[in-house]
């Protein structure tokens, strides 16, 4: 705070910055007005929620660049959680995360989502949407 000290004011405010990458918001479902019918994460980003597409194979999430969602907040771990289909259905495993993986405020290793589940990776909230014709 040394303008403050010399007595100068700061002249704007500062805003929080998006959790989310850049490149993820560019790739993300949230541009469709209805999204098509598949298994989806709204990832709280602000004022906005962003939707990512939970496609067939693993979806990594974390704070490494190298992961498929990238998230720029120090409580998620570089590899915080994988998102894959099993059996018919979608899974949160927790990948040796700090923080941890929690669904409806249980702490899980790994859980078997359904549509509206509440997911927190450290201080980051998101929601598994699950949307049918």
């Amino acid at each position: 705070m040394v303008a403050q000290e010399q007595g100068v004011q700061p002249t704007e405010e500062t805003i929080a910055l998006p959790r989310l990458a850049s490149r993820d918001r560019r790739r993300a479902a949230a541009e469709m007005r209805r999204p098509a019918p598949g298994r989806y994460l709204a990832i709280d980003d602000g004022d906005d929620v962003v939707l990512v597409a939970v496609r067939d194979g693993a979806l990594r999430l974390g704070r490494d660049p190298a992961a498929d969602v990238v998230f720029d907040d120090p409580s998620v771990s570089r590899r915080h959680a994988i998102v894959l289909p099993r059996d018919g259905g979608t899974v949160i495993l927790d990948d040796r995360s700090l923080n941890g993986v929690r669904v409806n405020g249980q702490r899980v290793m790994a859980q078997t989502l359904r549509d509206g589940d509440a997911i927190t990776l450290g201080a980051v909230s998101m929601r598994f949407v699950e949307v049918v014709r």
